[in-house]
């Protein structure tokens, strides 16, 4: 697939994010949907949060694939506000929660199929039934909760396999780096894919499982506030926040920042 689309991009502790506002963020997603099936590789999506910044600095796996994605959005509030403090300049965030519906409303409009990966067994599969209430003419191919996240195409079942590669977008929902090490791995075998991206927990916002932030938290980047006040158990994840930050704040001490933004070709993803 031809994705050689000129984009700007701002490092954040190695990782590029790209500077794509909504609109032209899901612009390129209906670009993508609109090629024929088997152009070549789909559109990859990595939306970045400050944990898969510090994740990235430690697994060079990892630090690599977000290297070879076509867009790094800015998912997590500390990555905009990343780029406003180094650069002074305002990115929009593109979040997995917020893409989903969007994207598959573009996919029916386009007459391109989706199918759902991840999540815990049985909530795929409800989040399929929602979208479909919601969406007309959406065509999803199936839906699977893998046993492991680091399951590889093979060792999938013979009939999701099949619904895998008819599939025009897939989201894939195991959380980072896991997914984005499952897409990386396996895209080779998704023959009809046009954009894949990873979710995180989005199929349990869809289904209620996990309730969203109120409006105004989202707006005001305390959503991760409200996600702690719902499991607790994530306390250890956020414990990678004052380091994020720590390591913003001596970079733009330290000036070992780029007097302006890289311009480049979006990476081809699976390069």
């Amino acid at each position: 697939m031809d994705t050689q689309v000129l984009e700007k991009s701002y490092p954040v502790l190695g990782v590029d994010i790209s500077t794509y506002s909504k609109e032209h963020f899901f612009e390129a997603v209906h670009s993508a949907l609109d090629l024929p099936t088997g152009n070549g590789q789909p559109l990859f999506v990595v939306t970045v949060n400050p944990e898969i910044a510090i994740q990235a600095i430690i697994d060079n796996d990892f630090n690599q694939i977000l290297h070879r994605s076509s867009i790094n959005t800015a998912d997590g509030v500390g990555i905009s506000w990343a780029i406003r403090y180094l650069y002074g300049l305002h990115v929009d965030r593109i979040t997995g929660s917020d893409s989903v519906e969007k994207i598959c409303a573009i996919a029916a409009q386009k007459n391109n199929s989706v199918f759902l990966y991840g999540a815990q067994p049985g909530v795929a599969e409800r989040a399929s039934s929602l979208l479909k209430e919601k969406i007309e003419a959406l065509h999803i191919t199936g839906t699977y909760a893998p046993e492991r996240n680091d399951l590889h195409f093979e060792d999938l079942p013979e009939p999701v396999q099949q619904q895998l590669r008819e599939a025009n977008v897939v989201f894939v929902a195991l959380g980072a780096p896991a997914q984005e090490k499952w897409i990386y791995k396996n895209l080779p075998h998704l023959t009809h894919c046009k954009v894949i991206i990873g979710i995180g927990g989005s199929f349990d916002f869809i289904t209620g499982d996990i309730k969203r932030a109120p409006l105004f938290m989202r707006k005001t980047g305390l959503e991760w506030m409200y996600r702690l006040y719902l499991q607790p158990s994530r306390w250890r994840r956020m414990l990678k926040l004052p380091l994020f930050a720590l390591n913003i704040i001596l970079i733009r001490a330290s000036m070992q920042i780029p007097k302006s933004p890289r311009a480049h070709n979006m990476r081809q993803s699976h390069s």
